[in-house]
């Protein structure tokens, strides 16, 4: 791709060269610079996603600016559909204030138009004003929490090790054949659930192959989280919980819509620290993201 006008002298603008391992290579060392995330397991274990595609300004093999769109497929509303995700976004310190991370992201974003049904990011909190400058809106992120009795667990919870190449495998014939966790919201893409495993939800993954179904969730004290469930059939909360109790449990809360999960009297709670953004009209007007379409 050729560099458009106004760009700094020098910099080569590429985009979708995950099939070249020099320039690939650049990015991973990139992120981990910018983000301090090594995506080298997630890249040797075969999940790279050229769903996530990059926009970058290259100073010869070295990337020094970048912004990725992570064209997701997802279902909304019941409708079958696509959202879009900016994410890796960043400069190194020698670049910046230069204008390099909005000429990516109106080249990105330029490029994703009409490929979706609505944009959305994550943010830091010291980038909220570069986002909203580029025509992004802060919106309030929550959770649906539901109080619940404390019950003995049930045995048939097996948790699986994404470090282990059977269990990981597991893992991912669950996120392929995955129904959407809600159909009022819900994001298909068995890559990006590969990701969560491997780093953010690595030790929190359980098989509870009575119900064929994966559990991502974690307890903190009288608190349990569920990230997400994976697979086929969706069970609900009843068929669910007795697998996954403690009698500590006083709330659960869930980090996705509940409408498969035949629950009532759920209640919504701000979720602080995510920072979503959205660009224009999003199609759902108070959205709970699914915590693993998180790029």
């Amino acid at each position: 791709m050729e560099k458009p006008s106004g760009v700094t002298m020098g910099l080569t603008l590429r985009t979708e060269y995950w099939d070249d391992p020099k320039a690939r290579a650049a990015f991973k060392e990139f992120v981990f610079r910018i983000h301090n995330l090594d995506l080298s397991e997630w890249e040797s274990c075969g999940y790279w996603d050229h769903a996530y595609t990059p926009f970058s300004f290259f100073d010869g093999d070295t990337v020094v600016a970048n912004v990725c769109i992570y064209l997701l497929d997802a279902v909304i509303e019941g409708r079958a559909t696509h959202v879009a995700q900016v994410s890796g976004v960043g400069t190194l310190p020698e670049w910046r204030r230069k204008g390099l991370n909005r000429q990516l992201t109106d080249i990105g974003l330029a490029w994703a138009e009409g490929r979706h049904d609505g944009v959305f990011l994550f943010a830091d909190d010291d980038a909220i004003p570069f986002y909203e400058k580029c025509g992004f809106e802060r919106i309030d992120e929550f959770v649906e929490t539901l109080r619940r009795a404390p019950a003995r667990k049930r045995p048939g919870a097996i948790k699986l090790d994404p470090g282990n190449e059977i269990d990981r495998d597991r893992i991912y014939a669950y996120a392929n054949r995955r129904a959407p966790v809600s159909d009022k919201f819900g994001v298909l893409n068995a890559r990006l659930v590969m990701f969560h495993a491997l780093h953010t939800l690595r030790d929190e993954i359980h098989e509870i192959s009575e119900l064929g179904c994966l559990v991502f969730c974690k307890r903190i004290r009288d608190r349990l989280s569920i990230f997400d469930i994976i697979g086929s059939r969706r069970p609900s909360l009843e068929e669910l919980y007795p697998f996954i109790a403690s009698e500590s449990d006083r709330i659960i809360e869930f980090h996705f819509y509940t409408d498969n999960l035949g629950v009532e009297n759920t209640m919504a709670e701000p979720l602080p620290g995510g920072n979503p953004l959205v660009r224009g009209e999003f199609p759902i007007s108070r959205p709970v993201f699914p915590f693993t379409c998180r790029a």
